[in-house]
């Protein structure tokens, strides 16, 4: 796949994450939408980096390194944000730590993370 096709491919796999993330918020699956919303803040680096150093980004999830090797500059209220958004991989994954995330992943809490998260998503769709 041409260098260009793979930074659309994971472009539009982020967007349709996250409109998979609003869906799941509407269907009050409050859990998966923010292991969607991980997904595809994720997926939208993953292209900022491919543009940036010419080849895959390297296998992981971690959104703060992610977004560094993307080359954007993070203060720390988005490191703060971007670790959370991480947390939700790991911790809706794994029972013991999804069963804590359920607990805490309220409507109101969902929702203000989905909106902080829209954010960050226009802010990495921008090219560099």
């Amino acid at each position: 796949m041409e260098l260009n096709n793979k930074i659309n491919f994971w472009q539009e796999r982020a967007k349709e994450d996250f409109a998979f993330a609003e869906r799941l918020f509407k269907d009050k699956n409050y859990l998966w939408c923010l292991f969607a919303l991980h997904l595809s803040l994720e997926k939208t680096l993953k292209a900022r980096i491919l543009e940036k150093i010419q080849k895959e980004a390297p296998f992981i999830h971690d959104l703060v390194r992610l977004a560094k090797l993307a080359g954007f500059v993070l203060q720390e209220k988005d490191i703060g944000n971007l670790r959370t958004f991480t947390g939700f991989n790991i911790e809706a994954r794994y029972e013991d730590y999804r069963q804590r995330l359920k607990k805490i992943a309220t409507a109101r809490y969902t929702q203000k993370y989905l909106a902080v998260g829209r954010k960050y998503l226009i802010w990495f769709l921008k090219k560099n």
